[in-house]
């Protein structure tokens, strides 16, 4: 048992990661190692002893040997964008010697429970059919709903949906960390919640400058930011229009305080 939680940042980058394969800007050809964003994703280590992976990306492997992680006891679906669950397969080594009525819970909300059937039969619709060769990630897929808490571990959650262009993201609020990733905006129902909850750490996104039709652009979650007021706020989903040191000052003037809101970095841990 520790007396905090911790959010171990395994990825802050967009859909292709950053360096973009190809591309000759300043901040994909950077030498800073802030500049190196992997797909985005976190794991909650709690203090209860719990380890809660959110949204398992295409470089989970990756993520997880480099960070050290050794159990992952439940995951959480934000979305079914690849860049959020094409890691999946990747949870097969937490599952090994596991008894099959020991699966690792993955919570999604029911839009996304039905695309990940579809998209991933061979783990979630495969019925009777034994398992064999190299094997499958032992999941068991569990539906959760907006706008209530629920239970994960026995750690209490309470889910939103956001909008995400032609589809939604799952945000969630839990003992003082507010996670609100992949929109384009966030309603006022939730705003309204994160106002009087007290946020101590928000992690929120942040594609780029410019407006965008799926993603916060800088200034919208600057200005949501501003409402909200977390004790500390990390932008994370960079693209590549970001070089951190430049955006850090930048903030930093703007606000005329160090260390409020600023890029997250790949492999920092926060607590809350």
């Amino acid at each position: 048992m520790k007396n905090e939680n911790r959010v171990m940042v395994l990825g802050t980058g967009t859909s292709t990661g950053i360096p973009v394969i190809g591309c000759k800007c300043k901040v994909c050809n950077s030498k800073d190692i802030r500049n190196k964003r992997l797909r985005t994703s976190v794991l909650l280590a709690l203090k209860s002893g719990v380890n809660i992976l959110i949204d398992p990306s295409p470089d989970l492997r990756y993520q997880v040997i480099t960070s050290g992680i050794e159990r992952v006891d439940a995951t959480i679906v934000t979305h079914t964008h690849a860049d959020h669950i094409h890691g999946m397969d990747d949870l097969r080594p937490f599952c090994f010697g596991k008894d099959k009525r020991k699966a690792i819970p993955l919570f999604a909300g029911k839009w996304a429970c039905t695309e990940l059937r579809q998209r991933f039969p061979y783990i979630f619709a495969r019925g009777d059919r034994p398992i064999i060769g190299g094997g499958i990630p032992l999941l068991s897929l569990l539906e959760v709903g907006s706008d209530r808490v629920e239970k994960i571990l026995e750690e209490e959650f309470f889910f939103f949906e956001l909008p995400h262009g032609h589809t939604k993201s799952l945000g969630f609020f839990h003992q003082g960390l507010a996670y609100l990733i992949d929109c384009s905006e966030i309603p006022e129902l939730v705003l309204h919640f994160l106002e009087k909850a007290n946020v101590k750490l928000l992690i929120i996104d942040c594609l780029r400058r410019k407006k965008h039709q799926t993603h916060l652009c800088l200034e919208e979650s600057l200005n949501y930011i501003d409402r909200i007021k977390p004790h500390f706020a990390g932008l994370i989903h960079l693209a590549d229009a970001f070089d951190h040191q430049e955006l850090c000052l930048e903030i930093e003037e703007r606000y005329q305080r160090k260390d409020y809101i600023r890029p997250l970095v790949d492999s920092e841990i926060l607590t809350y």
